[in-house]
């Protein structure tokens, strides 16, 4: 199945809200050992996946530039081939536990680069300065919104 028939099935799953209650959930299942295995926040793990997909693990998005972005962790496809290195296709991007791992392991990536900052964790969206930024404003205010920050 192509990459184009997911986004198709992706806006049809958005209003089945048991299989998101389902992926969130499995998702969540993951997000501790996630985190755990790659030295990252987990509240921050998961702050990024509620900002990247609203948790919806079937979420493919096309970008101005004709990357593409998979899964609830909207992993660019700029990364496939060195997934794929490791037996993860673009396919099991749609598993959330999948996602989830990668995810962290992305987050660890940017900030072992740019710095344990918000910049460095806002890295994990863009390293340039205008969309990191925004992307910090995101984050912050989806843990006031858990209430991980005040």
């Amino acid at each position: 199945m192509c990459l184009l028939a997911w986004a198709n099935a992706a806006a049809h799953a958005k209003t089945q809200a048991p299989n998101q209650l389902a992926s969130s959930l499995a998702a969540d299942q993951c997000l501790l050992p996630a985190a755990q295995r790659h030295g990252v926040n987990p509240h921050i793990l998961r702050a990024i996946l509620q900002v990247e997909s609203g948790m919806r693990p079937h979420v493919v998005s096309r970008n101005r530039n004709g990357s593409i972005d998979v899964g609830m962790a909207q992993i660019n496809s700029i990364h496939f081939r060195e997934l794929a290195q490791w037996g993860i296709t673009p396919e099991r991007l749609l598993d959330p536990c999948v996602a989830t791992h990668v995810a962290a392991w992305h987050l660890k990536r940017v900030m072992l680069h740019h710095g344990n900052t918000w910049f460095g964790v806002a890295a994990y969206h863009s390293a340039t300065p205008v969309h990191n930024q925004r992307y910090q404003a995101l984050l912050r205010q989806e843990l006031v919104r858990t209430g991980v920050w005040r």
